[in-house]
């Protein structure tokens, strides 16, 4: 099948809505995060090269999957505690705590980018897991009112993908559109007919 061009300038400008979807919940509702600030990203690439007699004479780049994830917001709160691994049943109801024994969840990040025109585009990390500790800075007397600050590892999913992308205006698919920021997974966005491979099997 042919991509569908896009044929115009695209600059991501500002993101107006991100969500969060615990992966152990794969049938539930994704949850607003809450008020994102910033998101800035970076996936990783590997670079592979052929010398001859000393000299490199070809070099190809390509994707990982893994990345780096890095917010500043003000997050739901029942998402931060679930985010850090702070749910112990042995405490009492409404107490959550941080210690050896917290495993940070696996979750699926998804957003609404837009541009300076306000073409929206639709993101989604679908492997995600906190990798900065929990930190807390508290000021006094501030005049405005501090942003957490999270670092995010993004891995690739089953089948090799750490991030999504789409132009929603080049999204053909409504069932698409309407789901990406409820319940984003691979099987929402795969073609109409493809063979359903993972990244162990394109390796092999």
């Amino acid at each position: 099948m042919t991509a569908k061009k896009y044929g115009k300038t695209y600059s991501d400008y500002e993101i107006k809505n991100t969500a969060i979807k615990f992966n152990k919940e794969n049938d539930i509702a994704a949850t607003k995060i809450g008020c994102v600030g910033t998101l800035e990203d970076e996936m990783e690439t590997k670079t592979v090269t052929k010398k001859c007699e000393g000299r490199v004479v070809k070099s190809r780049t390509k994707g990982t999957g893994f990345g780096t994830i890095k917010i500043s917001a003000h997050i739901n709160y029942d998402v931060y505690t679930r985010m850090y691994g702070m749910y112990f049943t042995e405490l009492a109801p409404g107490v959550f705590a941080y210690g050896k024994d917290s495993k940070h969840e696996e979750f699926t990040l998804m957003g609404e980018v837009y541009d300076e025109d306000d073409v929206k585009k639709l993101v989604a990390y679908p492997n995600c897991t906190v990798s900065s500790g929990k930190a807390t800075k508290i000021e006094n007397g501030a005049e405005e009112v501090a942003e957490v600050e999270l670092e995010i590892a993004v891995c690739p999913d089953d089948y090799g993908f750490g991030k999504y992308e789409a132009i929603e205006e080049m999204l053909e698919d409504d069932n698409i559109k309407s789901k990406w920021m409820t319940s984003f997974n691979y099987d929402l966005v795969k073609a109409s007919g493809a063979v359903q491979t993972n990244s162990d099997d394109k390796a092999a």
